[in-house]
């Protein structure tokens, strides 16, 4: 693509947040040539200028604060709204394709998607979750256009999936070209536009890179809500066959059209390119920047000015603003302020599961045959992969803090802190941060509970992602916040039995779990095949707790956990309920 980006404009701004105005972003963005249903295909090839469209197209709608693919698309943030749009609607794969193909249409531009694939190795496999990956067995394409680009569109969404980026990323070019390409770490490659894929079925699409480093993409969920967030951990690296990380649009043409004298394309094959013609491709996210002689992948390295760093830490960096420091304080806002978003963007999931009384109903005798990766009313209103990212945000979060403070201590390069009491500023950035993040949910009586960043993290492994839990079960609650709950004595009995799923922050594709309710066991006491599914405990995800540690303050359980029972549930002038807690 060849564009270098103003990474500088939402420098400062947490993910999830509106970043700067959109006439700004704008700027580049190209009028639309196909202004009715039709679409009439006008340039044989994307250009570096309509890539450059493209980027400023996604960073408008990754900037803004739509909350669904159909109300990005007809709100301010989309250039090209039009009364006579398509409504449009997916979760995170459409999401992706849906964008760039409405781009194309609006730009007379080329489009072609794979919509069909199987597994690599000839397993029976579910494609979102194959275990030796994909490959193409079928696309669609657009190389001169089409009279109804508004069925077009609509008929993406039950085409596509995520088993579409599950691909090996050296496929190249050729009749059964890979749709995508995996870049480098570079300010160049990383651009909006290109796509981040979590293996455990979750695609992102960039829209920011900020002078930090960090990456902020946008993404669509089975339940149609659009949130924002930053690339890290919650997209997990592994082994190449399975197409992880940072990927861009492989480029396609038409060859040989001839054009009318309209100048519209006619005839002609469409072509894509190869990965050696790419000058961004680049293996360097799989087996490191410095390859290990064995070939192996996860022995590759990332080194970074002399410095071995974890990956997602080498990412940081390699795309931060010269001379690039991490501090501390900004460090922890920037973790709460993301957290932030994913908590009031789960509210959104488990409020639309409510709504759709989905708790009311009895609890099937069996859990899917994975929680993590299933279909239907679970997949549309269960949130275990969600809960599972935001466990790991947590976790990371804890982790990154540690590290940063002994960085401090042992005065490490790329680490600055130029106060006098680092334990007391983080303490203090934590409190305004915490008390600025809150959210409420309607219990089952009708009345509402006011939560914050605190009381999520000590209920953290409470949550249910059960969608036919209550909603008070559904927010880790306990003691006289949970007596409105009308779950009967069976869904007690499966909360308490899924207490180890909870605690798991790792999402678990490859593992059995349609166990009936008296077949599930605790993991020390049975393998997984035997109904023994999550992990023994937690990891340690106490933000607070380290905090109070590194102050040298003793935090008691009662005044850390937001126990109901401890707090007076008021009604309010509005007629609403609020928790008064302050943990």
């Amino acid at each position: 693509m060849g564009v270098t980006w103003n990474l500088g404009r939402a420098a400062g701004l947490a993910a999830g947040m509106v970043a700067c105005s959109l006439t700004a972003a704008f700027a580049e963005v190209p009028a639309a040539v196909n202004t009715g249903k039709s679409w009439k295909v006008y340039k044989e090839r994307w250009d570096t200028g309509d890539e450059a469209g493209y980027a400023e197209f996604v960073q408008g709608i990754g900037r803004s604060n739509c909350a669904s693919l159909e109300a990005c698309l007809k709100s301010d943030a989309n250039p090209y709204r039009s009364d006579s749009d398509p409504s449009l609607r997916g979760d995170c794969a459409d999401m992706a394709y849906i964008l760039r193909a409405y781009y194309a249409w609006k730009n007379g531009l080329p489009f072609s998607f794979q919509n069909a694939m199987r597994t690599a190795d000839g397993a029976r496999d579910d494609l979102r979750y194959s275990s030796g990956g994909n490959v193409v067995a079928h696309r669609r394409s657009i190389r001169n256009g089409v009279r109804d680009a508004h069925s077009f569109l609509r008929s993406i969404g039950g085409e596509v999936s995520t088993a579409m980026f599950r691909t090996h990323p050296e496929t190249g070019g050729g009749r059964s070209f890979d749709d995508f390409y995996p870049v480098e770490i570079s300010r160049e490659a990383i651009t909006p536009g290109v796509i981040a894929y979590d293996i455990y079925g979750h695609v992102g699409i960039v829209y920011d890179v900020l002078e930090d480093g960090r990456v902020l993409v946008v993404a669509s969920h089975p339940d149609e809500s659009v949130t924002r967030s930053s690339y890290g951990a919650n997209f997990m690296r592994s082994k190449p066959a399975l197409g992880a990380g940072l990927k861009a649009w492989r480029p396609v043409y038409v060859e040989g059209a001839k054009r009318d004298k309209e100048g519209v394309l006619n005839g002609g094959e469409m072509r894509a390119d190869s990965n050696e013609s790419l000058p961004h491709y680049s293996l360097e996210q799989y087996f490191g920047n410095v390859r290990h002689p064995s070939g192996v992948w996860h022995y590759g390295e990332f080194e970074f000015r002399n410095r071995t760093l974890k990956y997602y830490d080498y990412v940081r960096r390699k795309l931060a603003a010269p001379n690039f420091s991490y501090h501390p304080v900004d460090e922890l806002r920037h973790g709460m302020q993301a957290i932030c978003g994913a908590l009031r963007s789960r509210k959104v999931a488990v409020d639309k599961a409510v709504l759709s009384r989905v708790h009311l109903k009895p609890h099937p005798r069996k859990l899917p045959p994975n929680i993590f990766g299933t279909y239907g009313e679970w997949e549309e209103y269960s949130t275990p992969s969600r809960d599972a990212r935001l466990k790991v945000s947590f976790i990371e979060l804890r982790r990154d803090m540690q590290r940063l403070v002994e960085d401090v201590e042992a005065g490490a390069a790329g680490v600055h802190y130029d106060g006098e009491d680092l334990a007391s500023d983080l303490m203090a950035a934590y409190h305004q941060e915490k008390n600025a993040c809150t959210f409420t949910y309607w219990r089952s009586d009708k009345t509402r509970v006011r939560l914050n960043f605190a009381h999520a993290m000590e209920r953290l492994f409470d949550l249910s992602f059960d969608p036919y839990h209550c909603p008070e079960r559904r927010w880790g609650a306990s003691g006289a916040e949970l007596e409105a709950c009308t779950d009967d004595a069976v869904k007690d009995r499966w909360y308490n039995a899924q207490r180890f799923l909870r605690y798991q922050a790792e999402r678990t594709y490859d593992v059995r779990m349609d166990f009936a309710l008296d077949e599930l066991q605790p993991p020390m006491l049975a393998s997984p095949k035997e109904g023994g599914l999550g992990v023994e405990a937690p990891a340690d995800a106490d933000l607070r707790g380290y905090l109070a540690r590194l102050n040298g303050v003793v935090v008691a359980d009662a005044e850390r956990a937001p126990n109901i029972a401890a707090v007076s549930l008021n009604r309010d002038e509005s007629g609403d309920t609020a928790s008064t807690s302050s943990p």
